[in-house]
This record gives structure tokens, sequence and C-alpha cells, in this order.
């Protein structure tokens, strides 16, 4: 199944969609909770995954150099995300996440001089433009202090998937995603101490978005290793997870009481024919 990755790709962004609208609707902890109680229980998780395979590393130094830069860069990332989670609509914030595969292709042209073809190119800026369409106010884009926020995290974002393949190729995807949890669990443990004095929570919600997570990010490393040796290929994996957008926000609007839906079928459409094109002329 030479294609597995674009099941692996789409299920990642189901469960990124799933996960925000969980955390929005039932878990009321400090992101700082979450983040550290999401990588513990994560870490339980992944250690049971990992010892049903091999757990193998190549080239350690590497492997280490990349696993402590993605983790350092994404808790930053996470903790404004969840921030902004909890205090916005989800429809003004998860749409800025569709600019995340334009910047993996800057990262991927700076880092490995690797171009998309131009039809790709193409479907990504589809997925972009339909993005950034839900936040249409006329001919107008309404941009707020937490869109400015999303799009810096787009661009740290874009970092972390253009090297995941790098630590993936060191190693495999389920020893990249046992290591990395597990470091940033430790990362997280800190920052979530200096908070609050009880950081260990036991609560199904927060175990339940946990476990939505691990299904997020195990795909998406799967994914990653399976066009490990394809130029582009995270652009078109973390392209495909921006479907997550178009269920977030539908979805969103009908449980919170969103407005603009017309918005977001034109949205959907666009994002849907975008990911449609990569597939095909990638």
């Amino acid at each position: 199944m030479p294609d597995i990755w674009i099941l692996f790709a789409i299920i990642s962004g189901i469960f990124v969609s799933l996960r925000e609208m969980y955390i929005k609707k039932y878990i009321k902890q400090s992101p700082e909770i979450i983040s550290f109680t999401t990588r513990f229980y994560g870490s339980i998780v992944f250690i049971f995954i990992a010892f049903q395979g091999n757990i193998k590393i190549n080239n350690i130094p590497l492997f280490i150099g990349i696993t402590l830069l993605t983790v350092v860069i994404t808790a930053f990332a996470t903790l404004i995300r969840l921030h902004l989670i909890k205090a916005e609509d989800l429809s003004l914030t998860t749409p800025w996440l569709g600019a995340i595969p334009l910047f993996v292709v800057l990262w991927s042209i700076l880092l490995y001089k690797e171009v998309p073809s131009a039809a790709a190119l193409i479907g990504i800026a589809f997925v972009c433009i339909g993005a950034f369409t839900i936040n249409l106010q006329g001919n107008k884009l309404r941009i707020k202090k937490a869109s400015l926020w999303m799009l810096l995290i787009a661009v740290l974002l874009g970092l972390t998937t253009s090297v995941d393949k790098i630590a993936i190729g060191a190693s495999s995807a389920i020893t990249y995603s046992l290591i990395w949890t597990i470091t940033s669990a430790g990362l997280m443990y800190g920052v979530a101490k200096k908070k609050t004095k009880h950081v260990m929570i036991v609560d199904k919600h927060l175990i339940i978005q946990a476990i939505l997570w691990v299904i997020e990010f195990l795909f998406q490393m799967l994914a990653v290793q399976h066009v490990s040796q394809m130029a582009s290929g995270p652009t078109y994996v973390k392209t495909l997870t921006m479907l997550n957008i178009v269920i977030t926000t539908v979805v969103s609007s009908l449980l919170f009481k969103e407005k603009d839906r017309r918005k977001r079928i034109l949205s959907a459409v666009m994002i849907f024919v975008g990911a449609a094109i990569v597939v095909i002329y990638r």
C-alpha cells in the first residue's frame, strides 16, 4: 500500500479536530496542566505501543539534537495554542494554521532544496486561501492579536514538521514518538510545576484528550515516515492534515453557536479541492 500515508495524514487531521473541540467543551484546567498530562498519559500509551515492536536509533547525536529542538519549539507553540483555544472562537484561531503547509514549503526549500510540483503548490494555495476565507469580513481579512500569534505558531510548526523526517530517518516513527513524548513530558512538568503545586491530575477528560493526541501525533509521524524518500513529502502530509480546519470550524459552529456558516462551506470546498490536487499531482 504505497499511498497509505494519505490515510494516515487524514486520520491525524481528524483527531486534531476532535481533540481541539473536546478541550474547548470539557476541559477547564490550565494549558500548562493540559500539556503536561497529555504528554504524561501519552508516554504511557507510547511505551505500550513501542514495546510491541523494535526501538531503534541509528544516529544518536542527530536524533537527540532534532528531538530537543522540536520538543522546545512545540512546547512554546502548544501553550500559546491552548491559551487561544480556550480564550477565542475556534473559527478565529484554527484557520490561521492553514498557513502551516506554506511554511513547510519555505522551510523545505531552505533546508533540503525541495520544491513541490507546480500543481501541488496550487493545491497548497487552495488550502491556505480556503482556511483564510473563514476570517473574511466583507472583503477584508479579520485580524486580531490571536491571529498573529497563530501565524507565529504556523511558522514554528512548519519548521518542526520539516525536521521531523530527519529524526524519524535516524530512528522510526514509533521510536521518535516515544522519546519525543517522554522528553516533552519532562519539560512540561517543569513548566506546569511553576504554575501550580498540583501538577498530576487524574481526570477522565484529560485522559481522553491525551489518547486523542496520541492518535493524532502517531499517525502524522507514520505518514512522515512513509514519505521520507519523497521530495517535499512532509509538505504533502501537513497539507492533508489541514482537513482538520474544515472539521473544526464547521462542527464548532454548530456546537458553540459560532456564525458565518456559508463562509465555512466555501472554505471547506476550497480546502477539499486543494487537498485533492495535492494527492493527485504530488
